[in-house]
């Protein structure tokens, strides 16, 4: 197999061996890039090095702490984590971050304008500024725009997940700040983290500030008595409606009555299409809009030639090449396969080809954007319609009903483009041994309680021993993939 193929087969060696793979590019990248920068800085005073973990930078200073000039120097050698930066791993990111670090100290140097007030986090604390703020008068503002910059450093502004990742995953938490026009200080900082609600989102929004006000100066910033365990969550994500395939099949007949609320052309033709796939493939949202070989042939990065999706003599069984969180994989496991046609699946609406062609000349930013919005609409549509549940529970009942089905959960995990670590304690062990089995149960008393009642008395004892030995089977299952977490 290439190296460049990530193997995806659902099973523990599998999932070991895709991070061996992945962590060796990550260093083979890394390597690289540090020879490549360490280059460029050949004949800069500042350089950079790199012990077991991190980088770092170094220098003969002829600055003593005090800002006055020493006749002999001394060697400075610093590592950047305590910037509030964020971190410098070994990694090709890390590196070209501490190179415009190095470059920017070099620049001050050169120009005489070095000052330790300016990098108090590096000071001995015993000659520390007592109030460990940078001298400059500067703003919540002007600190958010350098920030921003230095987020941008190694980061590209083309790619719509690094900006979309700016604004959700720091300008967000920035935002909670009340007045931008004051000077940082612990007081505001500490405000913006206690009144973030008990959510998950809590520890992140604390992780983000806590880079915010190291960068501004605050060396010593932690919000770490802000922080929750899991059992202080208090505003916790709505828990997964059990669904049954008769609930998902009413709905997906109701499409031809929902029109738009807002007046404008209803597109129930693509939404129930892609609700269709969502329900008998398991994908996510967005993977409905990834499809390589919808109407035409595709060779996927395991080398294999994928008919069209189309196609159904060459693809009877509707196999499907998609992409996932940017990892590509076939999902060939529809379920029930009833659903190809009785979704009438392979019959794609014209809506979705109007959209894909509408992509075309666009830049890869303004692909990606288009299909979060296109994503948003269908969730919208879903919304005003009243759907009892979210496109997303679809994948939750998939996996559910699989597992009940007694498919092993290994193919289930491929197909849904899990590990089967990640399948079974993410979905079926969150809740422990006992939260498994209760959900197993409520989905049989919902799903087969109408079947079980038409059939005789001795079809329904053979139908309990399958019952039980499917559930014999999981249960060994869940406690072979707790043992296995717990060696870990």
């Amino acid at each position: 197999m290439s190296e460049k193929i990530t193997p995806n087969d659902g099973s523990y060696l599998g999932a070991k061996k895709s991070q061996a793979i992945k962590a060796k590019k990550i260093q083979q990248d890394f390597e690289i890039a540090w020879e490549n920068q360490r280059g460029l800085l050949k004949k800069n005073t500042v350089k950079l090095y790199k012990d077991k973990s991190a980088i770092g930078i170094q220098w003969q200073s002829y600055i003593d702490w005090d800002n006055t000039k020493l006749i002999e120097p001394k060697r400075v050698k610093r590592t950047l984590n305590a910037l509030g930066r964020g971190r410098f791993p070994h990694t090709a990111n890390a590196v070209n971050n501490a190179v415009a670090i190095a470059q920017e100290i070099e620049k001050k140097i050169v120009a005489e304008s070095f000052s330790w007030l300016d990098y108090p986090q590096w000071m001995p604390k015993t000659v520390r500024p007592v109030d460990e703020v940078k001298p400059e008068d500067k703003t919540i503002t002007q600190w958010i725009e350098e920030y921003e910059a230095y987020y941008w450093l190694s980061r590209d502004k083309k790619d719509y997940r690094d900006d979309a990742n700016w604004k959700k995953g720091y300008l967000r938490y920035f935002n909670r700040i009340k007045d931008w026009s004051k000077l940082p200080s612990k007081e505001i900082f500490d405000d913006v983290c206690m009144n973030h609600p008990k959510s998950v989102k809590r520890n992140e929004c604390c992780t983000r500030i806590k880079y915010l006000a190291q960068f501004c100066g605050l060396t010593d910033y932690d919000p770490k008595d802000f922080r929750l365990t899991k059992s202080q969550i208090k505003v916790k994500a709505k828990a997964k409606r059990e669904l049954t395939d008769t609930e998902v099949e009413a709905w997906f007949n109701k499409f031809p009555m929902m029109t738009n609320n807002n007046g404008k052309p209803s597109q129930w033709q693509l939404w129930q299409w892609m609700y269709g796939m969502q329900a008998a493939y398991g994908f996510r949202n967005h993977e409905t809009l990834n499809i390589y070989n919808l109407d035409q042939e595709y060779r996927g990065e395991d080398g294999r030639l994928y008919p069209a999706f189309t196609d159904s003599v060459n693809n009877p069984r509707g196999i499907i090449y998609t992409e996932g969180k940017g990892v590509k994989r076939a999902a060939f496991l529809p379920h029930p396969l009833r659903w190809l046609n009785d979704f009438n699946l392979r019959n794609v609406p014209s809506e979705y080809f109007l959209f894909q062609s509408g992509m075309l000349d666009m830049s890869d930013f303004d692909k990606a954007k288009a299909k979060v919005m296109k994503l948003h609409s269908y969730g919208n549509f879903l919304r005003e319609h009243e759907f009892t549940f979210t496109a997303y529970n679809l994948r939750h009942h998939y996996n559910v009903k699989s597992h009940h089905a007694g498919i092993p959960a290994s193919i289930i995990a491929k197909n849904l483009g899990h590990t089967l670590a990640m399948n079974t304690s993410l979905y079926l062990s969150s809740e422990g041994l006992t939260g498994c089995l209760d959900t197993i149960k409520k989905w049989e008393s919902t799903q087969t309680n109408n079947d079980i009642q038409k059939l005789s008395t001795e079809q329904q004892l053979e139908a309990i021993k399958a019952e039980n030995e499917q559930l014999k089977a999981l249960i060994q299952q869940l406690l072979e993939s707790l043992k296995t977490k717990e060696n870990k």
